[in-house]
């Protein structure tokens, strides 16, 4: 999901998590109160200018009201109501420039959201509408927790947009503000249009399995065309013998974004440290990270450094078996991978001292089959149902369900899945907030509206699209954030679902993951496409067996990237960021960046809101791990838990603080010790 940079998520202005009234009529929903995506390139513009003058008639209704008579109604609500109502009347606009095959949709969706964002900023930074808040909260209402911490967090927001600034100082913040917002578009725009491939022969593609082969396309003088795409990139890395295609790739693919996009996040990094300087920050992690659950650089800083301390021992030890493994298959003694060679043998590895190979795993998860299952599994865990519904999506390929409450049998919203790469579209996976729940004015709820997007294997010919088990891991993680999203309770858009602190937002997501490596839970979701057969016991106890294999490599990379961003983040002069990329990636993680690529060039979590913020994956594992442990405890399918972990987590979203949900939910405060036992290290 991309966000507004630096502060309108505080302020709660993100224009692609709305939630509706039908205060007038609007562009996103049709006549049955369903989101429709049948948008015209040409009414995009006219349609935003439309609704900003309306955004603009409800905020002076808003600034006009006299100190006496402010209320949380009439000013907090009233400001998230407004912005609500924008939203709908420019509907899903801003989602379709990543998904729509439509390129002409796609480039003006782009221009639009190009727009919106400084028009936003500029929002965000009137004094008169901070006036009008400041006003309010100097009365010192007397408010319940949530309405408190919605309108302290308000304040903060306000505090962060600049309004602390005198008005030389606010106008050049309004400025780096602006261009750092085109920057993170851009930069994620040229991921996206970003075409290179590679064409191999047939015996490069040695190792490869018929399936992977019949599917790629071929060329004139019958060569085949690998893409950079994540269905062709992966399973050719981890498989193809040829150590040459694989170099040839690994440098395509560590060159996505172009030259162009390196230039984007250097101009950015110093873009947001000038921010963060206007504010009175030393730095701009600083500025991001006190008001989330690390407070501090210093903290995560020490937390990636000690956990580093743990992993490369791990890391190192795993590398040694690999080289030797290298060495007895080719006779090539060396002291150290390059980037193209880890997957392969890591992977190699695996089949051979864990009987564990993914490509023929793949066979016993069919999408559809892990799909079926997973909902049943956590739709009992968590008293719902999923029903496919036929509703209006963006394209063919997307399949839609409907969540259904077990004991009211209400429709709690919808989940939409656009699993498969094609032109033009999101390159990760990722999950998408399209509506978000709340309290309507009329006593009503308003349902959530989630897409998860991805890039899985396709149907083949005869063959249907199949999972290896990291991408049933995946797609059990972005469930773990639709569930978060559309079993939202509640009371304001602001704080609802995901709107919780970005250390913590992947807490449900991750926790989720661990259901895909339980055996009772392997044996339902697997039923092998050819002979309809489950996986069998030995099969299942060696995959469980192989589940920390090279698990210090993973988590050692992983705390390089949150190490990289933070570096990036805490420098406070202008940095090479390929330069510091390739130093660091060989001093944490032992692999050297392979000469003329700039990987951080497609890293598009630091410019797409996990800037300063990419360490929340390993901070909230913590956390996840440790709620996991009490399933551990008390049963992985107890009913009674399940229902607990709903109320106290999914269905809070941000209404308290991280820290008392976590409380209410363990009713302790949080232990690390399940997060090293689950990477193998206690």
């Amino acid at each position: 999901m991309k966000s507004i940079p630096i502060f309108l998520s505080l302020l709660f202005l993100s224009v692609n998590i709305a939630a509706q009234e039908n205060t007038m009529t609007n562009k996103m929903f049709n006549a049955d109160g369903l989101l429709h995506f049948d948008y015209k390139a040409k009414d995009l513009i006219p349609d935003e200018a439309a609704a900003r003058k309306v955004l603009e008639a409800d905020l002076a209704k808003i600034v006009a009201i006299k100190k006496e008579d402010r209320t949380f109604d009439n000013t907090l609500l009233a400001y998230d109501d407004a912005f609500d109502k924008y939203s709908q009347s420019i509907g899903q606009a801003g989602f379709l420039a990543y998904v729509s095959d439509d390129e002409e949709l796609r480039n003006t969706a782009l221009v639009l959201e190009q727009q919106i964002s400084q028009y936003l900023i500029d929002v965000a930074t009137r004094r008169d509408i901070y006036k009008a808040f400041k006003d309010y909260a100097d009365t010192n209402p007397k408010l319940p927790p949530i309405e408190t911490k919605m309108l302290k967090d308000t304040m903060i927001g306000f505090r962060k947009s600049g309004m602390m600034l005198d008005d030389k100082d606010l106008e050049t913040f309004k400025t780096l503000c602006k261009k750092e917002a085109d920057n993170s578009i851009n930069f994620s725009k040229n991921i996206r249009d970003y075409k290179d491939s590679l064409d191999v022969t047939k015996d490069q593609l040695a190792g490869m399995g018929d399936d992977y082969v019949n599917r790629l396309q071929k060329t004139k003088d019958g060569k085949y065309t690998i893409t950079l795409d994540y269905p062709d990139y992966i399973p050719f890395m981890q498989n193809a013998k040829s150590d040459e295609a694989r170099k040839e790739l690994e440098y395509k693919f560590d060159r996505r974004g172009g030259a162009e996009n390196v230039k984007l996040l250097e101009d950015s990094l110093q873009l947001r440290y000038e921010t963060a300087k206007l504010l009175g920050y030393k730095t701009y992690a600083q500025d991001r990270l006190d008001t989330r659950m690390a407070k501090n650089p210093e903290t995560v800083i020490k937390f990636l450094t000690d956990l580093e301390k743990e992993l490369k021992p791990m890391a190192q030890k795993e590398d040694k078996e690999l080289l030797k493994l290298k060495e007895e298959k080719t006779g090539v003694k060396s002291d150290r991978f390059n980037a193209w060679e880890t997957g392969y043998w890591t992977n190699l590895h695996k089949k051979l001292y864990y009987d564990v190979d993914q490509e023929k795993l793949k066979e016993f998860f069919p999408t559809d089959y892990v799909i079926k299952n997973m909902f049943e599994i956590f739709g009992d865990l968590f008293g719902v149902s999923f029903k496919p519904v036929n509703i209006p999506t963006w394209h063919k390929d997307v399949k839609s369900f409907a969540v259904t409450d077990n004991e009211t049998q209400k429709v709690l919203g919808y989940i939409y899945m656009d699993l498969f790469p094609r032109e033009g579209k999101y390159k990760h996976a990722g999950c998408f907030d399209l509506v978000s729940g709340k309290l309507k004015h009329d006593g009503t709820y308003q349902k959530p509206f989630v897409a998860i997007v991805a890039n899985l294997n396709p149907a083949s010919g005869d063959i249907p699209s199949l999972l290896k088990h990291d991408e049933v891991e995946t797609l059990f993680h972005e469930f773990g954030h639709v569930l978060h999203n559309v079993l939202t309770e509640a009371k304001y858009s602001a704080i609802s679902g995901t709107s919780v602190s970005q250390d913590f937002v992947e807490v449900p997501s991750q926790m989720l993951e661990n259901w895909a490596w339980d055996p009772t839970v392997l044996k339902k979701i697997s039923k092998n496409y050819k002979t309809g057969k489950p996986l069998d016991d030995e099969t299942i106890k060696k995959m469980i067996a192989s589940k920390n294999h090279c698990s210090g490599s993973f988590y050692i990379r992983q705390d390089f990237l949150a190490q990289i961003d933070m570096m990036y983040h805490t420098a406070t002069k202008p940095v090479d960021t390929t330069a510091l990329w390739a130093k660091e990636a060989d001093e944490i993680r032992g692999v050297p960046m392979t000469s003329g690529t700039y990987p951080q060039a497609s890293f598009d979590h630091i410019m797409g809101g996990y800037d300063a913020g990419y360490y929340g994956y390993l901070w909230a594992e913590v956390i996840a791990e440790d709620f996991f442990s009490e399933f551990q405890k008390h049963g992985l399918f107890n009913k009674e838990l399940g229902k607990k972990y709903r109320k106290e987590i999914l269905a809070m979203g941000g209404s308290y603080d991280e820290e008392v949900l976590v409380k209410n939910f363990l009713g302790r405060p949080v232990s690390n010790e399940p997060f090293l036992k689950h990477i193998g290290l206690e």
